[in-house]
């Protein structure tokens, strides 16, 4: 998936069990920790594979269970012991959304021995050709297609649904960053 992918996914599931829980929009900082939970995987594996070739995979170390699990389970206790449990919450349903629509997409298409990142190192993980991987970046094609029609729709929606939850996260990168430009401290709100 690319990366606004995983972030629309993200989304869409931590605002539906945020109003499910609350009847309130996601809050601010949560939203950020939703954010980095939903790219936090690709960052730190397609760097160690495809940067500094320490792996054969961009779906490897993080992605799998036995690192995810940990990691959300970690970050929600630490968020918990501080009083603001929902930032973990966030985290993890933006961490595991992640890894589970790579493994769905890659169930979709048929490629089923690009699940196995899911127990890695139980199974073995093919290796990624980054050459086709770099040629989609460079060669994105803009036809109309059921496909693309899809995804503008899709992403649409995603934003139409964020502005209507009043653009959470927005505001809280405005008051950290300031009007002057200069770093400031973190309120601290949801």
């Amino acid at each position: 998936m690319w990366p606004w992918n995983h972030v629309a996914l993200g989304y869409l599931l931590y605002t539906g069990l945020t109003r499910a829980r609350s009847g309130e929009p996601p809050g601010d900082v949560a939203t950020l920790w939703l954010l980095l939970g939903t790219q936090l995987p690709d960052l730190i594996d397609k760097s160690l594979a495809w940067t500094v070739g320490l792996v054969p995979s961009g779906r490897m170390l993080v992605h799998t269970l036995f690192v995810a699990v940990p990691a959300c389970w970690l970050v929600y206790r630490y968020w918990s012991r501080l009083g603001r449990p929902e930032r973990g919450v966030a985290f993890g349903v933006g961490y595991l959304s992640h890894v589970f629509g790579d493994a769905i997409g890659s169930l979709l298409i048929g490629e089923t021995a690009y699940v196995r990142f899911l127990i890695w190192p139980l199974l073995s993980v093919p290796e990624d050709s980054q050459e086709s991987i770099i040629g989609e970046f460079t060669e994105i094609e803009l036809a109309l297609s059921p496909g693309l029609a899809v995804h503008g729709v899709a992403g649409m929606g995603f934003v139409l649904l964020w502005l209507y939850d009043g653009a959470p996260g927005a505001a809280a990168v405005r008051r950290y960053v300031g009007r002057r430009g200069h770093v400031g401290r973190w309120e601290n709100r949801r």
